[in-house]
């Protein structure tokens, strides 16, 4: 996997904050935390999504309904 690098700027108030919370709770450094916030961030309101989605289909709401000709069109074109 390619990492790539950005730059963050804090307030220093949070800077400190953030810093202290991360040793507190284990983290081998700042950016480590950082890390961990986006990636649960991310995975979390991903998964949020998909079930308000899901939810939605069951219910047929916002589904189009095809007939089979139509779905292996749909399918194909993916």
């Amino acid at each position: 996997m390619e990492n790539k690098q950005i730059s963050l700027t804090l307030p220093k108030p949070l800077f400190e904050m953030s810093s202290e919370y991360s040793k507190e709770y284990g983290y081998r450094n700042l950016q480590e935390f950082i890390l961990d916030l986006i990636r649960k961030n991310v995975v979390l309101k991903n998964l949020d999504r998909y079930k308000k989605i899901e939810e939605k289909m069951k219910k047929g709401m916002g589904v189009k309904k095809l007939n089979q000709k139509e779905a292996i069109g749909y399918l194909r074109s993916l």
